[in-house]
Formats: C-alpha cells, sequence, structure tokens
C-alpha cells in the first residue's frame, strides 16, 4: 500500500519557476509543532521576563527608598546628638551634672594666687584641663529618642521649677561683642608676671579697649572701686549668695546701689590695675568661694577656648 505524502510548491517569485516537492506527513507534523512549541515558549519567556524586569523595578525603588530613609535616620542621628549637647549645656547649668573647661594664655591677670580655702572644692582641683565625656554606650535610635524625650521631660519639669531663680544667675558672656577670646581660664596656671606656679580665681576674657560689660544676670551693684590688682573694679550681688566681679575696667556704668538686669551694660573694657592687655577678669562667688564662670555661661563660643597657653605680641595678662 503506498504511503500518503504531502506536495508542496514553492514559487519565490511570480517570474520564477515553480518548484515542487513531497514530504511525508509526520514531518509537517513536526514542523508545525515545533513553531507552535517555539512562540509558547517565546511567549512564556516574555511573560516571566516582563514579571522580573517589573520585580527588578521594584527593588529599586525599594533600593532607593531605604537609601532615602537612611540618610533620613542618620540625620535624625545627628539631631539627636545635638539636642543631647543642648541637653548636657542645661544640665550643667542647672547643677545636674558638671562640666567645663579651663584655658590659659593671651589676656591674662587678676589677684596673685589668692587663699585656696575660698575656693570651691571642686573647682580648686583644675589643672588647666578636663576630661573628654566617656563615650555613650550603643543603644538604637528609637530607644536614644525615648530616653532623651524623657530626659528633656525631667529637664522642662526642673527649668519650671527654678525659673524663679534664673533671673539672678549669671548666665551669659558679661561681654557685649562676638569678637572676644578667653585668654586666661579658672584654675592652676603659670603667672604671666613672676612665671611662678598660682591658681587664677577667675576667667580673662579679652577684647579691644572700651568693649561693653554687662550684667549676665539681675542683681545690684554693691561695690565699685580701685585695687592694685584688679584696677577699677565692679561688684553686683544677684541675691542667692552669688556675687560676681568685673575687673580691669576702663570706666563705669553703674554705681552703688544701683539695680541692674541681665543685658545692662555695666562698664567698659579696660587695662587698669596688673595686666598686660585690655581684657575682662570676671570672677564668680557662690556662698564666698570662687567657682569656675565657665559653668555658668550658656552661650560661650567652643572656638574662643584656647586650651593652650600661647604668647601673642600685645595680649593682655
Amino acid at each position: 500500500m503506498r504511503r500518503k505524502r504531502i506536495t508542496v510548491m514553492w514559487m519565490p517569485s511570480v517570474s520564477s519557476r515553480s518548484r515542487t516537492f513531497s514530504l511525508p506527513p509526520i514531518l509537517l507534523y513536526i514542523f508545525v509543532g515545533m513553531l507552535v512549541l517555539s512562540w509558547v515558549l517565546l511567549a512564556t519567556g516574555g511573560y516571566f521576563g516582563k514579571n522580573l524586569y517589573d520585580d527588578y523595578l521594584e527593588l529599586r525603588e525599594e533600593n532607593t527608598y531605604l537609601l532615602h530613609k537612611e540618610r533620613e535616620l542618620e540625620a535624625l542621628r545627628q539631631t539627636m546628638e545635638r539636642i543631647r549637647k543642648d541637653e548636657n549645656t542645661i544640665r550643667s547649668f542647672l547643677g545636674v551634672e558638671k562640666s567645663g573647661e579651663e584655658t590659659s594664655g593671651l589676656g591674662q591677670g587678676g589677684e596673685p594666687s589668692p587663699d585656696l580655702s575660698t575656693i570651691a572644692p571642686n573647682d580648686a582641683m583644675a589643672s588647666g584641663s578636663v576630661p573628654f565625656p566617656a563615650k555613650p554606650r550603643e543603644v538604637s535610635v528609637l530607644q536614644r529618642a525615648k530616653n532623651l524625650e524623657l530626659d528633656l521631660q525631667e529637664l522642662v519639669e526642673t527649668m519650671r521649677n527654678q525659673r524663679e531663680t534664673w533671673d539672678s544667675t549669671p548666665s551669659i558672656m558679661p561681654v557685649n561683642v562676638t569678637d572676644y577670646w578667653f585668654s586666661s581660664g579658672f584654675g592652676w596656671r603659670r603667672s604671666p608676671f613672676t612665671g611662678l606656679k598660682e591658681f587664677h580665681n577667675g576667667l580673662d576674657i579679652s577684647s579691644a579697649k572700651g568693649t561693653p560689660i554687662v550684667a549676665p544676670a539681675d542683681g545690684t551693684v554693691i561695690k565699685r572701686g580701685y585695687d592694685k590688682y584688679l584696677g577699677k573694679f565692679l561688684k553686683v550681688d544677684h541675691g542667692q549668695k552669688i556675687i560676681t566681679t568685673y575687673g580691669h575696667l576702663s570706666a563705669y556704668n553703674v554705681s552703688p546701689g544701683q539695680k541692674v538686669k541681665r543685658g545692662d551694660i555695666i562698664a567698659s573694657m579696660g587695662n587698669s590695675g596688673l595686666s598686660t592687655g585690655h581684657h575682662l577678669h570676671y570672677m564668680i562667688k557662690v556662698k564666698d568661694r570662687c567657682v569656675n564662670p565657665l559653668h555658668y555661661i550658656l552661650n560661650a563660643k567652643a572656638n574662643r577656648l584656647l586650651v593652650r597657653p600661647l604668647q601673642i605680641e600685645g595680649g593682655g595678662q
């Protein structure tokens, strides 16, 4: 019995001769099957390829979002760190924590090494430098935020309780300029006059002659006069057994018995008394004991603090 065959006629063009050939049906079925299978595979590949591409776009978008959130988280960490530093400053001011820096150099002066019994015990140990605070324990950002919130709530409550005493607590720089520097800190130093070791019971702040000196808190002027070491000086009683002294002045703006408010101009910077340049010798006494003024100044600029002795021609001492 003769097997069936399929005849195929192929004509490349109208003018060309046609060609005829015959195939077994099985070959045609195989060809058609492979053609269909290739289209199925192509469609399947396109479907899965599109899904993979969509997943890639989604993953890239998620990565971009996560990168953005990571940057926001880092900004949050930095913001919290700044808030923490401000909190430490406020705690120092409120007496919850103690911190401060000592310095020496440039404009210096004041009295010779005083009787250390007149110095607050903690400040009498000052050596011209302070240790850096210990590195805080690593905790999650969320936990740090919660802890910071609790700390700030505590500080707010403390500040509310102490609000009545703030106006009479020295808390700002006693000079009314931005161009100043700390030329000698509170604590042990080498005398600029004798070269011997002495205890400096105040803070020397240098600036131009005639720089306005302002009251760092509300109070009453209790004395003004002349001292062979401090030159022209003023004393202001702020209550609560806090007294501030201002030495090496060039002029007075207030008289004994006069009440002053924080920020009032009370004198002018000079070079009177035992001094080698224009500066202010600023001293704070609490309960008749000298304390480090840096513990009370909230608006001092850190870059104005000189931590190494410097010798500059013309610098007051």
